[in-house]
C-alpha cells in the first residue's frame, strides 16, 4: 500500500504553508503512518488482523488473550520494529520529505508555522520535535487516545508516555541511548519547557506520561496569555499599551535607552543584567515602557517578592516558567524587587544570611537570560556577587524643579481653586511621579464626593495625607495638626523665627535650585530646629501650627522605643527610623530632647562611647532627612555645644509675659462656653504666673466643676481649678491670694 500517497497530497510537495494548520495537519498525518505501522505489527498474530488508524476505537478498549500471551512472550513493540520492511521506511521517508520541502518553502516565502519557532526558540533536536508531535496529537483528536492505548496494552494508559515514544521513534529512525537515557530521566529543553511534570513518583521513569504544557499548546494554536501558574506572579505590558510621556528626566531616560539597545542587538554573552534602583513610584517601570515602545518589544514584568513565597524546591520550575514567558512573547524580562530588607547591619552581620532563593533567581539570570532588568528600590548587592555583566543606574528622588514640572503638567485640565499653588505643593511635599499623579486623582475624586468641580487646598492636603501611609510603626505616633497661627498665642518674634522654617519649605526651589544654593550644598540639607523653654509654654503646639501651615503630618517621636540600652542598638533604631521617614510626607517631632542630645560624656568605657556615636549619628540623619525635624527640650543649658552648632533655628518660648497671657485666657475659652457672670480675666492672667498649657488645664477643669453644678462657668470655679493646678507643683494659695474677688469667703 502506497502510504504516503494515501496521506498526503503529492501535487502540494513543494507549495508553502499558508498557515499554520495545514502544517499541523501534515505533521499528524506523517504521525497517523506511524502510528498505523506500530498498530499493524503489534496486531500480526493468529487471532488479531491488522489494525488501521481509523478502526483504532475498536481495539484496545479489551485486551484480548492472544495480547496477554503475546506480552508473556515479551515481544516488545521496538523488537518489532526489527522487522519493518525498507518499502515501508521509504514511504515514512517520503512523507518527512514532503514536509521538509514545504516548510521550507514557507520559511523563503516568510511564514514560519509556530511548531517550527518552538523548536527553533527551545533547541529541540529531531527526537524533542517528535516528542512535541506526540504530545500535541491527545489535544488535537480524542482519537490517539485509544491508540495510545492499544500500543501500551492498557485501557487507561490512554497519553503517550517516555516508553512508547521511544519504541515508535526507533522503529522508522535512529536514537542514540543518549538521548534514550536522557528522555527517561526527563532532561532536556522539551521536558523542561514544554511539558508537564507528570512522574508518577520523586523518581522519573519510561512510564511517566508526556504530557504537553497548556501554556504550549494554547501558543501552536494561536492563544498567547500568560500561563495560569505566572497570573500572580508576572504580567505583560504590550508595547502597543498607551502611557503618560516623559516630562522630565530626559538626559536620563537616553541614557537607559541607549544602554537597553546596545545589550539587545548587540550581545556578547549570557548573563546581562540592568539594574535600576530608586524609590517605589520614582519611574523606573515608566521609562522601561517608553524604551520598549521606541524599540519594538514588550516588558515581562516578574514580582519576585511574590516569587520568593514559594517553596525553594518549585522556584526553578517557575522561573523556567518565566522563561518559556520570555521566549514566546519576545519580552524582555524585569524583575522587581522592592521589598528590600534595608534595616541597619553591622559589617560582621551582612552576608551572613543571604536570600537563598535570591541566589537561585540570580544565577538563573546569569545562566539563561540574554539580558534581564533588576528594578529595586536600593542597590541590589546580591547581583554583583555573581558572574554578571553588570550596569547599575539610579533614578534618585525628584529635585524641586522636576516635582513643579510634574505638578503642572498632572493639573492641567483640573479647576484648581486660587488656593491651590502648584509651586507651593512642589516646594513643601517630597513625592514620587507616580504619588504626584495619585494625590491629583484622589483629590479631584474628594471634590466630586461634595459635589465641586473646583479642586481646593484642603482636597489637596487630605490626598497627600491619604498617600502618606505611616509606616514608622513603634517609633512615632501621629499628632492630629489642627492649630493655626490664630492659637498660637506667642510672642511676635517668636512667630517670625517660626515663619522663616517655613519659608525655607515653601522657597526651596528659589533659593536652592534658581539661586544656585543647593550646588554650595550638596550634602546636610535637612532642617531641624530646637524649641526650647519652660514647660507648656507652646512648644507642642508650635509644632502643630508649622505641620498644619505646611500641609505635612505630624509624628512625636517616642525615644524609649529609640533608645537602646544595648550597643549598637540605638544606632540601628535611628537608621531605621529615617530609612521609613523617607517615604511620607512628615515633620518630626522629638520631645525631651535632652535625653538624646546631652552634654558628651568622657570616655570611660564602651558604652560612653557608643552614647556619644548614637547622637553624632542621629544629629547625621536628621541633617541628612530632607524635611523637616524639630527638637524640643525644657533644658536647653543641657544640650552640648557642639550639637547646638549643627542646629539650624533655636527658638525660645519664654514664660508668657501677664498681657500674653490676658490672651491666652480669652482665646483658650471657648466662643460657646456658658459663663453665670462675667469673668475677671485681668485679675488671673496679672497675679498667677501660669503658661498656655496650665491655663487650658483650669478653664477645663473650671467648666467641669460648673458642669457638675449645672451652672455656667464663674470666677468661683477658676478660683477653685487654679488653686488645685498650684497644689500639683507644692504650692499652696491662701484665700487672701483671690480676696479681691470677694468670693473666698
Amino acid at each position: 500500500e502506497e502510504l504516503y500517497a494515501s496521506y498526503f497530497d503529492i501535487n502540494c510537495n513543494r507549495l508553502p504553508y499558508s498557515n499554520n494548520s495545514e502544517y499541523l495537519k501534515d505533521l499528524l498525518a506523517l504521525l497517523d503512518i506511524i502510528l498505523n505501522v506500530a498498530c499493524a505489527y503489534k496486531g500480526m498474530n493468529e487471532t488479531s488482523a491488522p489494525l488501521n488508524v481509523s478502526d483504532a476505537h475498536l481495539r484496545g478498549l479489551s485486551i484480548s488473550p492472544a495480547e496477554i500471551v503475546d506480552s508473556l512472550l515479551s515481544y516488545r513493540l521496538e523488537e518489532r520494529s526489527k522487522g519493518v520492511s525498507g518499502e515501508i521506511k521509504k514511504q515514512i521517508a517520503m512523507a518527512n520529505s514532503h514536509i521538509e520541502q514545504r516548510l521550507k518553502a514557507s520559511l523563503e516565502a516568510g511564514f514560519t508555522p509556530r511548531m517550527e519557532i518552538l523548536a527553533k526558540k527551545f533547541r529541540l533536536n529531531n527526537f524533542e520535535h517528535f516528542l512535541l508531535l506526540l504530545s500535541l496529537s491527545s489535544v488535537c483528536d480524542r482519537k490517539y487516545e485509544s491508540i495510545y492505548a492499544f500500543l501500551h496494552n492498557n485501557v487507561k494508559e490512554k497519553l503517550p508516555t517516555k516508553w512508547l515514544a521511544i519504541s515508535l521513534y526507533k522503529m522508522f529512525f535512529k536514537l542514540e541511548d543518549y538521548h534514550i537515557g536522557r528522555t527517561i530521566k526527563g532532561e532536556g529543553n522539551f521536558f523542561r519547557f514544554l511539558a508537564e511534570r507528570t512522574a508518577s513518583s520523586n523518581e522519573p521513569g519510561p512510564a511517566d506520561k508526556i504530557v504537553l504544557s497548556r501554556r504550549i499548546s494554547s501558543f501552536i494554536f494561536g492563544v498567547n496569555r500568560i500561563d495560569q501558574d505566572l497570573a500572580d506572579i508576572a504580567t505583560i505590558f504590550d508595547r502597543t499599551q498607551r502611557i503618560d510621556g516623559i516630562y522630565i528626566r530626559h538626559d536620563l531616560y537616553q541614557k537607559i535607552r541607549n544602554h537597553i539597545e546596545n545589550v539587545i542587538y548587540h550581545p556578547e554573552r549570557l548573563g546581562n543584567v540592568l539594574n535600576l534602583y530608586g524609590q517605589k513610584g520614582i519611574g523606573k517601570k515608566h521609562m522601561l515602557k517608553h524604551v520598549a515602545q521606541e524599540l519594538g518589544f514588550n516588558l515581562l514584568f516578574v514580582d519576585y517578592a511574590k516569587l520568593k513565597l514559594q517553596p525553594h524546591s518549585a522556584l526553578r520550575h517557575l522561573l523556567d516558567k518565566v522563561y518559556v514567558e520570555y521566549m514566546l512573547t519576545g519580552s524582555l524580562p524585569c524583575f522587581i524587587n522592592m521589598e528590600q530588607d534595608e534595616s541597619y547591619q553591622d559589617e560582621e552581620d551582612i552576608g551572613k544570611d543571604r536570600d537563598a532563593r535570591l541566589v537561585t533567581t540570580i544565577e538563573y539570570l546569569e545562566k539563561e537570560f540574554w539580558f534581564a532588568v533588576w528594578l529595586s528600590r536600593v542597590k541590589e548587592d546580591e547581583l554583583t556577587a555573581h558572574n554578571l555583566r553588570l550596569v547599575c543606574m539610579e533614578l534618585p528622588m525628584l529635585t524641586i524643579s522636576e516635582r513643579i514640572t510634574l505638578w503642572d503638567v498632572y493639573s492641567r485640565g483640573l479647576n484648581l481653586a486660587e488656593d491651590v499653588d502648584t509651586v507651593l505643593c512642589a516646594n513643601q511635599y517630597i513625592l514620587t511621579p507616580k504619588a504626584i499623579k495619585d494625590v491629583l486623582d484622589t483629590a479631584s475624586s474628594l471634590a466630586a464626593c461634595e459635589g465641586r468641580s473646583v479642586i481646593r487646598r484642603e482636597d489637596i492636603l487630605q490626598g497627600v495625607r491619604q498617600h502618606s501611609v505611616n509606616q514608622l510603626g513603634k517609633y512615632a505616633t501621629k499628632i492630629n495638626a489642627v492649630f493655626t497661627w490664630d492659637d498660637l498665642i506667642i510672642d511676635e518674634e517668636q512667630k517670625r523665627e517660626m515663619q522663616m522654617i517655613c519659608n525655607q519649605i515653601k522657597y526651596r526651589s528659589v533659593v536652592g535650585e534658581e539661586w544656585g544654593f543647593h550646588k554650595k550644598t550638596p550634602y546636610g540639607r535637612g532642617l531641624c530646629a530646637l524649641f526650647y523653654g519652660s514647660p507648656g509654654t507652646g512648644k507642642t503646639m508650635a509644632a502643630q501650627v508649622m505641620a498644619n501651615e505646611l500641609g505635612l503630618d505630624l509624628y512625636r517621636i517616642d525615644l524609649s522605643q529609640l533608645v537602646s540600652k544595648y550597643i549598637g542598638e540605638t544606632e540601628k533604631n535611628v537608621s531605621d527610623l529615617f530609612r521609613k521617614a523617607k517615604n511620607i510626607n512628615a515633620l518630626l517631632f522629638f520631645d525631651e530632647a535632652d535625653a538624646l542630645f546631652a552634654k558628651r560624656s568622657e570616655v570611660k568605657d564602651s558604652h560612653d562611647r557608643y552614647a556619644n556615636a548614637d547622637t553624632a549619628h542621629l544629629l547625621q540623619k536628621i541633617e541628612e532627612y530632607e524635611g523637616i525635624s524639630i527638637l524640643a527640650t525644657n533644658y536647653v543649658n543641657n544640650i552640648d555645644d557642639a550639637f547646638k552648632r549643627r542646629i539650624k533655628f533655636m527658638i525660645n518660648f519664654v514664660f508668657p509675659t501677664p498681657a500674653v497671657r490676658l490672651k491666652l485666657w480669652k482665646t483658650i475659652l471657648p466662643e460657646t462656653a456658658v459663663l453665670e457672670e462675667e469673668i475677671d480675666f485681668e485679675f488671673f492672667a496679672k497675679n498667677f504666673e501660669l503658661a498656655g498649657s496650665n491655663i487650658k488645664e483650669v478653664l477645663t477643669n473650671a467648666a467641669y466643676l460648673a458642669a457638675s453644678e449645672n451652672t455656667g462657668i464663674a470666677n468661683r470655679h477658676i478660683v477653685e481649678a487654679v488653686k488645685l493646678n498650684f497644689k500639683k507643683y507644692g504650692k499652696i494659695l491662701s484665700n487672701e491670694d483671690f480676696g479681691y474677688l470677694g468670693i473666698t469667703k
